[in-house]
């Protein structure tokens, strides 16, 4: 999808399926070069940055993003986002957070013997375990293969949709929000 985008092909029968065959929410936004640009032209024209600080709050995304130390550990630190990212990906980062899984953020679902299940992200991986960090203490341990029933990875704990549940315009000023940070 990232790559018919890259180039600005956009193939309107293609994109819901591999939409779905990428596990995406159907409540989404077809994912197209079209799309992106639309809520990019809406941040840059409608956007209000203060107003999309209250957004951020209303919709819950400190819980999970420090940004200028305050909120949590769990996603990544969005303070200087701006340096990292374009607007454009920043755009496709909150609309469609699976299709492009930081480093250091694969999330991992871990069925261990004991009947536990433990959640959060994959930091390294050997034949024999993997080093686990856990997503709501941050706290990083090794875990071996055979103290496991399963070991799922792939993906985001960043829930698909979440920005299905915002208006056209606070979504433009959310993205003008997130684009500010940083500069």
């Amino acid at each position: 999808m990232q790559a018919l985008n890259a180039i600005s092909l956009s193939d309107q029968k293609l994109a819901p399926l591999l939409m779905k065959a990428a596990g995406l929410d159907a409540r989404l936004p077809v994912y197209t070069h079209e799309s992106v640009a639309q809520i990019v032209r809406n941040a840059q024209t409608q956007g209000i940055a203060a107003e999309g600080k209250k957004v951020y709050d209303r919709a819950g995304c400190a819980a999970c993003h420090l940004v200028g130390g305050n909120g949590g550990k769990i996603g990544p630190d969005l303070s200087a986002l701006s340096r990292g990212l374009p607007i454009d990906m920043i755009v496709t980062e909150v609309v469609w957070p699976a299709l492009n899984v930081k480093e250091g953020f694969e999330a991992v679902t871990v069925a261990m013997k004991d009947g536990s299940v433990l959640v959060g992200f994959k930091e390294t991986e050997t034949a024999t375990g993997l080093d686990f960090r856990d997503m709501t203490t941050g706290e990083v341990k090794f875990i071996q293969r055979s103290d496991t029933t399963r070991i799922q990875t792939g993906g985001t704990v960043m829930p698909d949709g979440l920005s299905s549940t915002l208006s056209e315009a606070d979504l433009a000023h959310l993205i003008a929000y997130l684009a500010q940070l940083g500069k």
